[in-house]
């Protein structure tokens, strides 16, 4: 089988690393370039060091270097702020991207200046990107050319309140993501070094994470009805997200098992958890480490107007590089699933 060549821009961080462990075993896509400013010329194998029998020979090329190749597609593993002013350069190449950052996750310049500090600087950009969850927007994905990664926290949000915002039902949702330290990324800060982070519970964003944004974008619920707070654990992976929904008016349970079953039943990486045993009803990330799935769960209270409703995922792979290959499976015409049959490692 022919192999679509693809490049890796960002190719040492975390995310970059995801795909590259990923796309070592893609029957249809083919690392062409793995490209990293800061770490050119040395290899891989000593970033990624459980990547070495994948990529034994291979070694980070400058930016510069990668304007030679000739990729189908490019992903895009940058910080925030760095996608941006090298996307167009890409698409005038023909290559499709897929970018990883919030450069081009939300559709509104004015939303983006606010949430992120300052003008976009290309908001065309935001007017042809599709936002890159494919369980809301596969069709969109499949004839796009430049298509934005998602956050953690807002896949896991978005995921565990869509099918009720989908219904119309919500009145108004707090949120609180329960999140690991690789959230912090790969270069520890004040806050996430092991030191002082290890054994804390410290909740670093009580009202507004930025990916709130995102959350009130893809439900359709405006930000002055949803609150998204983080709340930082002692993990490595991972995003539990509960959120807390007062319902419009009083819903029956077996609606909701309705709207939640008619919403992912047909979803290669999205679970309804079942209602027994009691204990696994609502998610725990741990059950799906290591994999692109999501598992979703609710529980009503009694009045019929309260719900909490709960996602997890993990924040690495279907909170970021495997919901992005996900996407460009789509993109290239490959199955969706391809690449993505990794199972869950549990105990985790």
């Amino acid at each position: 089988m022919q192999k679509h060549p693809v490049v890796v821009v960002g190719g040492s961080g975390m995310a970059g690393g995801e795909l590259l462990r990923i796309l070592a075993g893609h029957p249809a896509m083919e690392v062409t370039g793995v490209v990293s400013r800061g770490k050119s010329g040395h290899p891989v194998s000593a970033v990624h060091p459980h990547l070495r029998p994948d990529f034994p020979d291979t070694a980070f090329i400058s930016p510069e270097e990668a304007e030679t190749l000739d990729p189908a597609l490019v992903f895009l593993a940058l910080p925030h702020g760095s996608s941006a002013p090298v996307i167009r350069g890409w698409l005038e190449r023909g290559a499709k991207v897929v970018d990883l950052a919030a450069d081009v996750r939300l559709r509104d310049p004015g939303r983006y200046e606010r949430w992120y500090g300052g003008p976009h600087p290309d908001p065309s950009l935001l007017q042809e990107a599709v936002y890159g969850l494919p369980e809301l927007h596969r069709e969109e994905i499949r004839g796009a050319r430049l298509v934005s990664g998602v956050g953690c926290n807002a896949t896991a949000a978005i995921l565990a309140l869509a099918p009720l915002a989908g219904a119309g039902v919500i009145a108004d949702a707090r949120v609180e993501a329960r999140v690991g330290s690789s959230e912090g990324g790969s270069r520890a800060t004040e806050g996430s070094h092991h030191p002082y982070r290890s054994r804390a519970l410290r909740m670093f964003e009580p009202f507004a994470h930025r990916h709130l944004a995102e959350v009130s974008q893809e439900t359709g619920l405006p930000e002055e009805r949803l609150t998204l707070g983080v709340t930082a654990v002692e993990s490595v992976r991972g995003v539990q997200a509960v959120a807390s929904v007062t319902l419009a008016e009083p819903v029956r349970e077996a609606d909701l098992w309705k709207l939640y079953r008619g919403a992912y039943g047909k979803e290669p990486f999205v679970f309804v958890c079942p209602a027994r045993p009691a204990h696994l009803r609502l998610p725990d990330p741990r059950l799906v480490m290591g994999s692109n799935r999501a598992l979703v769960g609710f529980a009503l209270h009694p009045d019929g107007r309260r719900l909490t409703a709960v996602a997890a995922i993990d924040n690495l792979l279907k909170g970021a590089s495997g919901t992005a290959v996900q996407a460009a499976n789509l993109l290239l015409g490959c199955p969706e699933t391809a690449g993505l049959d990794m199972r869950p490692v549990y105990p985790a």
